[in-house]
């Protein structure tokens, strides 16, 4: 099966059983957590060693989804139309220009991020983070409209 953005973002909005049951999702480990002490509850589905998360609002429907090329993990499966190797330049040549963007910053508390482009797609929002030092793609992240930060 070849995966897309587009592809995966047919989950969002849906109960986590759905992607839970497809292929290659079902063959994987998986954690599962949940965060009742938010204001809004919040389900967290880990799958560690294939480099995926994604996050549920408290009626377990699919609010994020975050793929990795990092250094700790990697969605290994790939995504056909935006490869972890595109540079940021090589993804708004694909996406046009992005909605929102985003410098590379260092945090205190939470470390460092590399710069970001956000894109807004048909029914979803696209986030791409770039590696700090090499301007390609370390985390891809769709999410539902309501649940993209303001930031």
């Amino acid at each position: 099966m070849s995966l897309t953005t587009e592809s995966l973002s047919k989950y969002l909005g849906k109960d986590a059983s759905v992607l839970l049951a497809d292929a290659p999702f079902n063959s994987w480990a998986v954690t599962r957590t949940f965060e009742a002490d938010l204001e809004k509850p919040l389900i967290d589905y880990v799958f560690m060693q294939d480099g995926m998360d994604f996050v549920c609002d408290g009626e377990n429907k699919l609010s994020s989804i975050f793929l990795y090329a990092d250094q700790s993990r990697f969605f290994r499966e790939g995504i056909e139309d935006l490869p972890f190797g595109s540079t940021r330049r090589e993804v708004i040549e694909r996406l046009g220009p992005p909605f929102r963007s985003g410098q590379p910053l260092s945090d205190p508390v939470l470390g460092d991020y590399g710069a970001w482009d956000r894109f807004i797609r048909s029914g979803y929002v696209l986030h791409v983070e770039y590696r700090r030092h090499e301007d390609t793609i370390n985390r891809l992240t769709l999410m539902r409209a309501d649940v993209v930060p303001q930031g």
